[in-house]
C-alpha cells in the first residue's frame, strides 16, 4: 500500500492535502507535516494544505493554502485522518484527478481511489510515521514536530487502550528525527488562563450519572473561547478512578445544536455514536448536529454502559 501512494505522489505534480473539518491536532499534523515532507522529497511539486484556519493550525502556520477550481485539475488529493466524505474540509477534493486516504477511524465508507486504513492505529501521524520509517526516509525537524503533536495527542500522551507496540515505534521514529518533546508537549497540554477558567467551568457544570461524567456547555460558558475551541476540552472529565465513560455537550455556532464528544477507558462509545450519525474510535468518538432531546438521551446511555 505504501508503494502505491509513493507511486501516485511520483506520477503528479499537483499534491493537495485535506483533513476533516474541526480539526484536531491528528488531522492538522498529519496534513501539515506531511506536506513538509512531500515538499522536501519533490522540490518542483506544487503541493498546497486546504481546509479552515484552526487553533491547532496557528501553531505552524499563518493561513492554509489557497486556490481557484481549475488548480485542481490533474492534482493529486490526498485525505488524512477523516473517515467519511461529508466530513473532508473543502469538498474540491472532488475536483482533483485521483484520490488518496490515509486514516485510523473505522471504515464506514470508501470515497477515494487508494485507500490505506488502519483502524488499529492509534493516530494518522502513527500511519504516516510507520510508513516513513519502513522507507528508511530522514524527514525536517518541523515536520516530525507536527506529526509526533497529533500522535501525542490522539494517544493523549500514550496512555488510551489503543497504544500498541507499533505507536512506541513510530514515537521513537519521530523523536530520531528531532522532536523536541518538550515543545510538543507545551504545544498541546499547556493552557492559558482563558482555557484555565474555562476548565474548571465544565469541571463545575459536570453530573456524575452512574460511573459516567458529563458536561453540557452553552455558548454563555465558553466565550472567549470559540466552540471548536471548547469542543475539544473534553478530556477535562477525565483521569477519575470510578468514572469508565465521560462526555462533554457543547452547543454549536448555530445556537441550536450541540456537538457531542464520548470518551472512556475500555468501554464502546462508538457504538452510541453510530446510532446518532456520528463515529470514531471505540473509546473516542463524536457526533454533530445533536438536539437537546437527543442529548438527553445520550447521556442515558452513557450512564447504561457505564454500568455495565
Amino acid at each position: 500500500m505504501v508503494n502505491k501512494i509513493l507511486q501516485a505522489i511520483d506520477a503528479h505534480d499537483k499534491i493537495a492535502l485535506f483533513r476533516h473539518e474541526y480539526p484536531d491536532m491528528d488531522a492538522i499534523g498529519s496534513q501539515l507535516g506531511f506536506k513538509t515532507i512531500i515538499e522536501t522529497q519533490y522540490p518542483k511539486k506544487d503541493v498546497r494544505a486546504f481546509g479552515g484556519m484552526s487553533e491547532a493550525a496557528s501553531h505552524f502556520v499563518n493561513d492554509m493554502d489557497h486556490a481557484q477550481d481549475d488548480w485542481f485539475d490533474g492534482a493529486l488529493a490526498i485525505i488524512l485522518d477523516t473517515s467519511n466524505a461529508a466530513r473532508v474540509d473543502d469538498q474540491r477534493y472532488q475536483l482533483a484527478s485521483a484520490s488518496i486516504r490515509i486514516d485510523h477511524h473505522v471504515p464506514v465508507e470508501h470515497f477515494c481511489d487508494i485507500e490505506y486504513i488502519d483502524e488499529k492505529a492509534t493516530a494518522t501521524c502513527e500511519l504516516l510515521a510507520l510508513g516513513l520509517d519502513a522507507l528508511h526516509i530522514s524527514i525536517p525537524k518541523s515536520a516530525a514536530q507536527m506529526l509526533y503533536s497529533g500522535l501525542i495527542a490522539d494517544s493523549i500522551r500514550f496512555t488510551i487502550g489503543t497504544v500498541r507496540p507499533e505507536t512506541m515505534k513510530a514515537a521513537g521514529y519521530l523523536i530520531g528525527q528531532g522532536v523536541d518533546v518538550i515543545q510538543c508537549e507545551e504545544d498541546n497540554f499547556a493552557t492559558n488562563y482563558s482555557d484555565y477558567v474555562y476548565e474548571t467551568k465544565v469541571r463545575e457544570k459536570a453530573t456524575r450519572e452512574g460511573n459516567a461524567f458529563v458536561a453540557i456547555m452553552e455558548p454563555e460558558d465558553y466565550a472567549p473561547l470559540t466552540f471548536s475551541q471548547a469542543k475539544e476540552k473534553v478530556y477535562v472529565l477525565s483521569g477519575i478512578r470510578e468514572i469508565t465513560c465521560w462526555g462533554l455537550f457543547t452547543r454549536m455556532e448555530d445556537g441550536i445544536h450541540y456537538a457531542a464528544s464520548l470518551r472512556s477507558k475500555r468501554k464502546d462509545v462508538r457504538q452510541i455514536a453510530t446510532a446518532f450519525h456520528g463515529g470514531g474510535h471505540v473509546c473516542a468518538a463524536g457526533i454533530k448536529n445533536l438536539t437537546r432531546e437527543q442529548v438527553d438521551e445520550i447521556v442515558k446511555q452513557l450512564k447504561q454502559l457505564s454500568l455495565e
